[in-house]
């Protein structure tokens, strides 16, 4: 293994995170091969003190980030107060709290910087707090290949942040923070390269027949068929759960996958993986801000300008567009009528998206002024106005299997291509392409001549 490939834990908690915090640190061993990143919102009063707390609790070095600072396995690193901290090349950064997200959500952010750079070398642990801070980060470590665990709401101070976590359905432990470092030492002795999961070659035929009996038994008992995923990708999923477990072979998570009744619906959650964020990867939403104009030009008030979000998930990525558009259109005379199709497998991701419902987290990309114009603030969150939940249909759609949408302006396929196979990404371009209205075709290819 190399110098650089251990677990980074991140450990996000509020009130009531402090005892959480020690508890967890008495049971660390001086050898685990781990590093501990801390964050705490409280005042800074409470936050300044707590290395030297953390200190009486564990043997191993616990220190304040000060300045850029490489992380190294069997350390503590502590946030100071009104800090902001992100994980860029395997340093901690820290920046002063200078925006409102950041003061919303600095424990969502530094999990989604963690898992960006460690990916399954990372470890998202939401502990005691008040508020949703840590459910958001947590999807993307799980996304991203790390583990994610919480604490038994049970057993702490403030179970709020703990229950947000597990709500997701992507933790991959509820459990008394006490056991916790057992839990992380034994799924980092498994986390070394699996033999299921190959980087170079084909896996054996023995264990690709157990692959497909597992997803025989997957869909028979969920609905669901994941024979067209990407191989690499559906094995890196099973070896997580493996990992999870503490099961070793393919043939032994098989057995198991048949007398638990509650895994086969945690490793559909692995594979679904419905992870989103509002205006997610900046760049693309302001390419296609720029972009709007043409797909409105020539339409007037009896036209429509439709769009589809295949994978849609929670709905924020349909929601963001949606925006994006009535800004463009709301207030605009004789302009078209606005609808946006965003579909999915995954039910109970449905079920959110048509809630509208977002915590202070989740909306915390974005602007102050799309909150002001487009959602109404309630007790822990933010939800969507009516008059942008209008304007989306939420639909349970299989873009493989099901008939495409037609007569459409734009598609945005951004989270479901990756985790594809070629034949059914090929199969699928075509698709998408077929149902793109024959104009927006002919004006898609006079726009990329033009660039």
């Amino acid at each position: 293994m190399a110098a650089d490939d251990f677990l980074i834990v991140g450990l996000g908690a509020s009130a009531g995170g402090i005892k959480a915090l020690r508890a967890f640190f008495e049971h660390v061993t001086i050898d685990s091969g781990m590093a501990y990143v801390v964050i705490l919102h409280l005042s800074p009063e409470y936050e300044s003190r707590l290395p030297e707390v953390l200190q009486r609790s564990t043997s191993i070095p616990v220190t304040t980030v000060i300045d850029r600072a490489p992380v190294v396995p069997d350390h503590v690193y502590v946030l100071p107060p009104n800090q902001s901290v992100s994980m860029v090349d395997g340093h901690l950064e820290l920046s002063p709290i200078t925006r409102i997200e950041e003061r919303r959500a600095p424990i969502d952010i530094f999990f989604r910087t963690l898992a960006d750079c460690q990916g399954p070398r990372s470890a998202s642990i939401v502990l005691s707090g008040t508020g949703a801070d840590g459910s958001m980060g947590m999807k993307r470590v799980k996304e991203r290949g790390g583990v994610c665990l919480v604490q038994d709401p049970n057993e702490g101070d403030h179970e709020d942040m703990p229950r947000h976590s597990i709500a997701t359905g992507l933790a991959d432990g509820v459990l008394p923070v006490a056991e916790m470092p057992a839990r992380l030492v034994a799924y980092n002795a498994r986390r070394s390269p699996s033999p299921i999961v190959p980087e170079t070659r084909a896996g054996s035929s023995t264990d690709d027949a157990t692959v497909a009996e597992i997803f025989t038994h997957l869909r028979a008992r969920t609905g669901h068929d994941f024979s067209s995923y990407k191989p690499a990708t559906a094995r890196r999923r099973l070896a997580h759960r493996m990992r999870v477990h503490g099961i070793d072979t393919l043939g032994e998570y098989s057995r198991f996958l048949y007398s638990q009744p509650d895994e086969p619906q945690a490793l559909l959650k692995d594979l679904l993986i419905s992870v989103t964020n509002f205006f997610r990867d900046r760049p693309a939403f302001d390419a296609l801000e720029r972009l709007i104009p043409s797909l409105t030009a020539g339409k007037g008030p009896d036209d429509q300008i439709r769009v589809w979000v295949p994978g849609c998930a929670t709905g924020e990525e349909a929601y963001s567009i949606a925006m994006l558009l009535a800004e463009h259109t709301w207030g605009t005379p004789d302009a078209p009528e606005t609808l946006v199709f965003a579909t999915d497998i995954d039910s109970d991701a449905l079920v959110s998206a048509r809630e509208g419902f977002y915590t202070l987290t989740d909306a915390a990309d974005v602007s102050p002024e799309r909150l002001a114009g487009f959602f109404v603030e309630e007790s822990g969150g933010y939800r969507v106005r009516k008059e942008l939940r209008a304007l989306v249909l939420f639909a349970c759609h299989n873009v493989i299997r099901d008939p495409p949408f037609s007569h459409l302006d734009l598609v945005s396929c951004r989270n479901l291509l990756i985790y594809l196979n070629k034949t059914v990404q090929r199969r699928l371009m075509d698709v998408l392409n077929y149902a793109l209205d024959h104009d927006c075709r002919l004006r898609n290819r006079r726009s990329h001549a033009i660039q």
